[in-house]
């Protein structure tokens, strides 16, 4: 039986240095574009593209709210001396599985991409709607995630009477979700607090990536989180985790966390106060100090055990 490890760290423990200099995110996003590698994985009934960037051990990052890898730059380039950062697309299925079975089969399809790059188990970051498809492929018991990190996470993300019947209306419609009413509001609401007040063009970042995203992609996504629930079985996940909490999960978010806090077996907490769910975006050096500790600690540990 695995031993229940929970650990809480401090939320003023990422803040104890003096703010580093800001990143101006346009060379970085011209120099990742630049330096990236990026291939076609084709698997079975699937195919998803990598981006690599960077030497070290592996750290594979999934999807972000739909968007390219182009996402996480800021935090690739603070990471590439150190890591070999690989981002993985979302997979694309020659026939378009079910809102129930799409996590289950996205799942499948990661594990099968890093079977096919690695050949053994690596560091995953898994934020928002991805962290659900990384608690899937821990669960089925993959070999191939070694530590993982959840951000702003759930295991099961149930949605109202009126969230149901707007997505499943939103599966109907054939053109991005910029074209939705009150997108850009809710973008500004939802979004705009987090990212810093010196560089006003950062958060148009973020709008150019997501606006291209498809709403029928998205509602399904949605729907898939609602229909898949693995409240009871992440008691079973092996891998050492760290879940990451950020200012702006809301109520809905914040209890699912409260669940897993308490439910996963080897679980550490962090907190990223002000930061929003794209931490990647509104304050990579302090994300990047964050993973780098556990991902260390992880390490010693791991040597400590094979001793």
């Amino acid at each position: 039986m695995t031993e229940t490890s929970h650990t809480k760290t401090s939320p003023e423990s990422t803040d104890s240095e003096p703010c580093p200099t800001p990143l101006d995110w346009q060379d970085v996003v011209r120099a990742f574009l630049e330096e990236r590698r990026e291939g076609e994985i084709p698997l079975g009934q699937s195919k998803l593209t990598a981006t690599q960037i960077g030497q070290g051990p592996p750290l594979v990052l999934l999807p972000a709210s739909g968007c390219s890898a182009k996402i996480y730059a800021l935090l690739a380039w603070l990471l590439r001396e150190e890591r070999q950062l690989w981002i993985l697309s979302e997979p694309e299925f020659e026939r378009t599985p079910s809102a129930k079975k799409l996590i289950p089969e996205t799942a499948t399809s990661y594990c099968e991409a890093i079977r096919e790059l690695f050949g053994g188990p690596v560091d995953v970051y898994a934020p928002t709607l991805s962290s659900q498809i990384a608690l899937q492929m821990m669960i089925d018991g993959s070999d191939f995630l070694k530590n993982v990190v959840l951000q702003s996470a759930w295991a099961h993300r149930r949605l109202n009477w009126t969230e149901t019947a707007l997505a499943q209306a939103g599966l109907l419609l054939p053109f991005s979700i910029r074209r939705l009413p009150l997108w850009l509001s809710s973008q500004v609401a939802n979004h705009r607090p987090w990212f810093p007040p010196y560089d006003e063009t950062r958060f148009g970042f973020l709008l150019s990536e997501t606006y291209r995203v498809s709403v029928r992609q998205n509602c399904r996504k949605l729907l898939a989180a609602d229909r898949t629930n693995l409240s009871a079985e992440v008691s079973q996940v092996n891998n050492r985790v760290l879940l990451l909490r950020t200012e702006g999960d809301g109520a809905s978010i914040d209890r699912e966390e409260d669940r897993l806090e308490k439910n996963l077996p080897n679980c550490e907490v962090e907190w990223m106060h002000t930061s929003g769910h794209f931490p990647f975006l509104t304050h990579p050096h302090r994300l990047v100090k964050i993973l780098r500790a556990f991902l260390e600690r992880a390490s010693e540990e791991s040597h400590e055990q094979r001793r």
